[in-house]
């Protein structure tokens, strides 16, 4: 692309040069500058390709995982799940927040780490990310603590949105996007990658020693169904998991529908060494359409064939879950249950499931409700998809519920002790004061707050946590400290600008009132 336009530029200034001479010259060149014009333009719109995905030949699906979640810095009798939801910049700052709260619960720490500050945070084995709450579980899953201290000034309380919309505006981006295989989030991607992610691949964040498994989740366009960014799921596609740039599961999980243009990816199945997942025949050789296993293993099918699906095409996550936490449930399901899958990724001695689900969903106060105006289509269709994922995230946590009350069920049954669930929802719904309600359901879904908003939100991801009852018994039980509450001083409002490096995160939620 930069070769095409330094060409261009060379011949307008030969152009610019003619045009001193007859005016002959002068007509002749302006119809050959037209037509260079339009030549170098439609070369540029036709080579601009989106990054395919790698090919794998061999493929290891499991070793990433089973060696972060047998990690001996953790306790391998908890399993601690963090389910980051969709919603932008809101959503990654109370996911934030999540973060700096669970950095300041104190628990004992395992043999390992004996004489060491642990806290939760050290406990957490999994985070799932979708849209904008894939932001903060890939940062956190790449850097770790670090994220405390850069996070909030290289993606919090910056302007994305603004970036971006600017990106659109400039002319050599009008020529890539005319191309069939280039779009909007495949220029997304490039601005994330160079913001936020510098080059990073999904391998570097499994490959990293310590830290907990992190998976990003999108939409299958065509299915309508959740896509992770895992290794069993690449593995069926035959493709590299470990060389997929992680900016680019971020821009899929986040390509908003109509705003943002779906990321595809090639489907190389057939040309590796994958054998069909074991669930997945068993599944298929005894079909039962009540089964949710069997519906799943149709689904995972599809990806086998490449003639059928030769490409994926995958969209915002928060479309098939915006909690993300379905499809790691119905993967538990598929593999014969918590025990099972337990026992497959080498952490059996697990006595404890506890599952945080940071839910940044609003619910608006429509003024169009109020008065005897037919509302717009515009109107009608945001409501719609807002009234959709609402009532299918409550079916979600309501479908977590039910399984987790069946394996305790089960484990009655066959004499076994039984795991212990504890599912903490952290959504605006819970806070007490209606004004508090308000003010976070207005906040809007884009890639740009106030920095008074993300800082309101880092402080209400405490608050909720805190005083939730799950939360509450899970630390009891793990013989964990509680960190106080105080109440905020009377006093200017903090305008949320950076102050340095933090450390651990533990002073940016002294500042917001909370105090070990």
């Amino acid at each position: 692309m930069i070769e095409k336009l330094a060409v261009f530029r060379e011949h307008i200034a030969e152009g610019v040069a003619m045009t001193n001479s007859s005016p002959y010259i002068r007509r002749l060149f302006g119809l050959q500058g037209i037509l260079i014009i339009l030549c170098i333009l439609f070369t540029a719109a036709c080579t601009a390709q989106y990054p395919l995905n790698p090919k794998a030949e061999k493929i290891d699906r499991e070793a990433p995982y089973r060696a972060k979640l047998t990690d001996p810095e953790r306790s391998h009798e908890t399993l601690l799940i963090l389910a980051f939801s969709g919603g932008g910049t809101r959503a990654a700052s109370l996911s934030y927040g999540i973060l700096e709260a669970l950095d300041l619960v104190e628990v004992p720490a395992p043999p390992a780490k004996q004489g060491k500050r642990h806290t939760l945070l050290d406990e957490v084995d999994l985070i799932s990310g979708v849209s904008g709450g894939s932001f903060t579980a890939s940062y956190y899953g790449l850097h770790g603590r670090e994220i405390f201290n850069d996070f909030r000034t290289e993606f919090l309380y910056g302007d994305f949105q603004g970036a971006m919309l600017r990106g659109l505006a400039n002319p050599v981006n009008w020529v890539r996007l005319w191309s069939p295989r280039y779009g909007r989030s495949d220029m997304a991607q490039e601005y994330y990658d160079d913001r936020l992610f510098k080059g990073a691949t999904l391998g570097d964040i499994a490959k990293k020693p310590d830290g907990p498994v992190t998976v990003i989740l999108a939409t299958e366009a065509m299915a309508g169904v959740s896509f992770a960014f895992t290794p069993s799921q690449f593995a069926l596609i035959c493709s590299d998991f470990d060389k997929f740039p992680l900016a680019r599961a971020v821009a899929a999980s986040a390509a908003f529908p109509g705003a943002l243009s779906p990321v595809v990816l090639k489907n190389y199945a057939g040309q590796c060494n994958i054998k069909v997942p074991g669930w997945i025949e068993k599944a298929l050789a005894m079909p039962d359409l009540s089964s949710r296993t069997y519906h799943n293993a149709l689904r995972m099918n599809t990806y086998l064939n490449a003639k059928t699906k030769p490409y994926v095409y995958l969209i915002d996550g928060g479309v098939s879950d915006n909690l993300g936490v379905r499809g790691i449930l119905e993967s538990l399901i598929a593999r014969g249950g918590i025990r099972e899958s337990l026992k497959s990724m080498g952490i059996e001695k697990t006595r404890r499931v506890a599952i945080v689900i940071v839910d940044a969903k609003t619910e608006e106060k429509a003024n169009w409700q109020i008065i005897d105006e037919v509302p717009g289509i515009g109107t009608i269709l945001g409501a719609s998809s807002t009234i959709m994922i609402n009532k299918y995230n409550f079916e979600t946590i309501e479908l977590l519920h039910h399984v987790a009350r069946d394996w305790t069920h089960d484990d009655e049954i066959h004499g076994e002790k039984p795991i212990d669930f504890y599912i903490t929802h952290v959504a605006f719904d819970a806070l007490p004061d209606g004004k508090e309600r308000d003010y976070f359901n207005t906040i809007p879904t884009s890639l740009y707050l106030e920095p008074e908003q993300v800082d309101r939100l880092r402080e209400v991801a405490a608050k909720l946590l805190y005083t939730d009852r799950d939360f509450r018994k899970f630390v009891r039980d793990l013989g964990g400290r509680m960190p106080e509450v105080k109440a905020k001083k009377a006093g200017p409002e903090k305008t949320g600008e950076p102050d340095g490096q933090a450390d651990e995160g533990d002073r940016a939620l002294i500042e917001l009132g909370v105090e070990p």
